[in-house]
């Protein structure tokens, strides 16, 4: 990978972020529908690493390290996201999305659950990074 230290940060920052919520959403709609979202975490360092490579016209090392952590903040919220819908769903509406959002940990520990949320955050980080960045390999991005 060849790093440019003429990028734009600020412009990167916002093509990671854009990159990363179009992954957030994909993720939270293969959540949706019952589904480990393998896809998704691959859309998000996809994403937030082209994202950033576009808008900042091209990449610098922290330019890669702004990106990790929009891909550690996307997952996060990624995760928590498709537990606070389940949640509503579960409580048919009685509950706001936002309580729900908001309470997410607690709720879960109420519930017994919380170790699940946990789990499910560590697996979408092994499959963000770890499919991403395979990924990136197959394309040729970063040399083998």
């Amino acid at each position: 990978m060849y790093f440019d230290d003429d990028d734009s940060k600020i412009a990167g920052a916002v093509g990671a972020v854009i990159g990363a919520a179009l992954g957030v959403g994909l993720w939270c709609l293969i959540g949706l529908l019952g589904r480990i979202a393998f896809i998704g975490g691959i859309a998000i360092c996809l994403g937030s690493l082209g994202g950033y490579y576009l808008l900042g016209k091209g990449m610098s090392k922290t330019g890669l390290i702004i990106s990790l952590v929009i891909i550690v903040l996307a997952v996060y919220f990624a995760t928590r996201l498709n537990y606070a819908i389940s949640l509503y769903r579960a409580f048919d509406g009685e509950v706001s999305f936002g309580k729900c959002y908001s309470g997410v940990i607690k709720l879960l520990a109420a519930f017994g659950e919380k170790g699940s949320f946990y789990k499910d955050l560590i697996f979408g980080y092994l499959i963000t990074i770890g499919g991403g960045f395979m990924a990136l390999m197959k394309l040729g991005v970063i040399d083998s």
